[in-house]
């Protein structure tokens, strides 16, 4: 059943994704000449190692916004719209850092990505498409400085209800919903910014939806407040290395690894829940770093009894060799905070 809602659910996101390959064969008609590229910069981060860079180059999008009494056949045509791009691939795309000017090209998709050992403090880049006269100054998120606390967290039904437990309800919020209409899940998102301390501990966002949805949740978080953090989504397409999306597992715990070699000398605190494998895969992340680098692991139960004691038997053995309340599963946001503050973390 768990597994036949979680197909469910990428299910409703195929459905635009369909939208989306028609319109991207559709657009081989269209001069790419006559549109206007622009690069859209999902994440311009600056850790103690340097500076994270990464985007798509695109033409400019003019995208109504939503309002919360917006129908639903207006909900999903602006959500299906997201998957409706122009992309520019091989685009030439120039990165300034303080006197330093770096050239990366887009991929075949349109994505960009920098890895820069900056070793100087910056507030902002510069990014430019000098083939197509477009430049824009970007705000960059975090600093050098030496961090001793990083949060990573989950975003579907750890942050941010998408109705696992009714299935149409589920399918509705998916494709029926906007920015303005979703449901954060009460109290989790203000342990984050309690966490966080006004940018004195990084905060990074891990969910296995597309890219396509970037702006979409960012909009979200903006407006539930929360915290600005690093964002890592996926990449969906049919390879040969992948039906639709990639791995689960893979993906969150590559967005883990790169993560804490970001913070080589910070701890962690992972928060998740139970509708997919955040419990196995924050286990392993302890298992792999240990007690002293894994601070704690905060499991939200949405999966019913079943699911919830099969991650407490697993949590118990995980517990006896790192520590009794090293990884828990919890109901509320209630218990998480007290969880926290056992630990001294809040």
């Amino acid at each position: 059943m768990k597994r036949l809602i979680i197909w469910l659910r990428h299910g409703a996101l195929v459905v635009e994704w369909l939208l989306g390959v028609i319109w991207y064969l559709m657009t081989f008609w269209i001069p790419r000449k006559k549109a206007h590229p622009v690069a859209d910069v999902y994440n311009a981060i600056q850790h103690p190692g340097g500076i994270y860079l990464f985007g798509r180059v695109m033409a400019l999008r003019v995208m109504t916004a939503p309002k919360a009494k917006d129908d639903k056949w207006v909900n999903f045509k602006r959500m299906a719209s997201n998957w409706f791009t122009l992309d520019f691939p091989n685009a030439r795309v120039e990165v300034k850092m303080g006197n330093r000017v770096i050239t990366v090209r887009s991929n075949k998709e349109g994505y960009f990505e920098l890895h820069d050992t900056c070793d100087e403090e910056i507030k902002s880049v510069q990014v430019s498409l000098p083939n197509h006269g477009y430049s824009a100054e970007v705000e960059l998120i975090g600093s050098r400085e030496f961090k001793d606390l990083v949060i990573i967290s989950d975003v579907d039904d750890t942050l941010m209800e998408t109705g696992s437990i009714s299935m149409g309800k589920m399918l509705e919020t998916t494709l029926f919903g906007n920015s303005l209409t979703r449901e954060l899940v009460p109290g989790v998102g203000s342990l984050v910014t309690e966490l966080n301390r006004g940018g004195e501990h990084p905060v990074f966002y891990v969910t296995s939806s597309p890219w396509n949805l970037a702006n979409f949740l960012k909009r979200i978080f903006h407006r539930a407040q929360l915290p600005d953090g690093g964002l890592f989504m996926t990449n969906w397409g049919l390879t040969p290395e992948q039906w639709l999306t990639p791995s689960h597992d893979i993906h969150k715990r590559q967005a883990i690894d790169e993560v804490a070699s970001w913070y080589p000398q910070a701890k962690f605190v992972l928060i998740g829940d139970d509708s997919q494998r955040d419990p196995e895969i924050y286990a392993a992340a302890l298992e792999s770093y240990g007690a002293e680098k894994v601070l704690a692991i905060l499991i939200r139960s949405v999966s019913g009894t079943l699911r919830a004691n099969e991650v407490r038997a697993k949590y118990k053995t995980v517990n006896a060799k790192y520590g009794d309340s090293t990884a828990n599963i919890a109901k509320s946001a209630d218990e998480m905070r007290t969880i926290l503050q056992t630990k001294g973390l809040l």
